[in-house]
């Protein structure tokens, strides 16, 4: 097929690759790292690096240009270079969303952790103190994004809490509520009995244990702020009472 004047491409090439041809750019930023699993959030728009001062580009509300010569190399056919696409990303997704990217680049082993880190070092203003609040633990965007919020309303947040028999929970804030992000993709029905046991074993540990949908976090977040809070000086309360109840009380005589 011809994609501009003078350029042909085979007909099988995916829409973004094509788009990339079209307007002798390369595929960059997000779009770059949506193709590894890298967690992008809500943007889906085809990202294009373009060389400055090229003319005849079409831009359509699906695509997102980029005015720039790649400063970290490129990887044909026609993308830049994982190093600049995170680089990218970083400047142009919101906070939250790029401190996601960046750890959920090392969970994909999208790059190693080192340049992750480095790249994560020359973050620009606006992203600073995400930086410093980095946990390259995190096993999904959501959990990274929950996590963030609760640290900056002001508490202790632990990520990937130790469960004993089942592994390892999402987030334990304040070390009495543990916090599960669920998802259709990752807690189907095979999940069902896994996530309860994991219920369990965190109630059995004094801790009480709350599940959180996409949607808790990304519409109705300041409503579910305030009910984990509300759990969470409860768990306090009744931790507090627990230790304050003389032995005899405690163990029922």
């Amino acid at each position: 097929m011809r994609v501009r004047r003078g350029v042909y491409a085979c007909a099988h090439l995916d829409a973004p690759l094509r788009s990339a041809a079209a307007s002798a750019g390369l595929l960059a930023c997000v779009s770059v790292l949506r193709e590894h699993g890298v967690w992008v959030g809500f943007d889906r728009r085809t990202h294009l690096t373009v060389p400055p001062g090229r003319t005849g580009v079409t831009v359509t509300p699906d695509t997102r240009l980029h005015w720039r010569v790649p400063l970290h190399g490129l990887d044909p056919p026609l993308r830049v270079s994982r190093r600049e696409a995170l680089w990218q990303a970083m400047r142009c997704l919101p906070e939250e969303h790029a401190i996601a990217a960046l750890e959920s680049a090392v969970r994909e082993r999208f790059l190693p952790e080192e340049q992750v880190v480095e790249l994560a070092d020359g973050a620009p203003r606006r992203l600073l103190h995400g930086v410093r609040l980095l946990d390259l633990r995190s096993q999904s965007g959501n959990e990274t994004i929950t996590r963030l919020r609760l640290l900056r309303a002001g508490h202790h947040v632990v990520s990937q809490p130790w469960l004993p028999g089942v592994g390892h929970g999402d987030l334990l804030v304040d070390d009495v509520v543990g916090l599960d992000n669920d998802s259709r993709k990752w807690h189907g029905e095979d999940r069902f009995e896994i996530d309860r046991e994991r219920d369990l074993r965190s109630e059995e540990l004094g801790r009480r244990a709350l599940r959180l949908a996409p949607s808790h976090i990304h519409r109705t977040w300041p409503h579910t702020l305030a009910v984990i809070e509300r759990v969470v000086r409860d768990a306090l309360r009744e931790r507090g009472a627990r230790a304050g109840r003389p032995l005899r009380e405690r163990d029922g005589r």
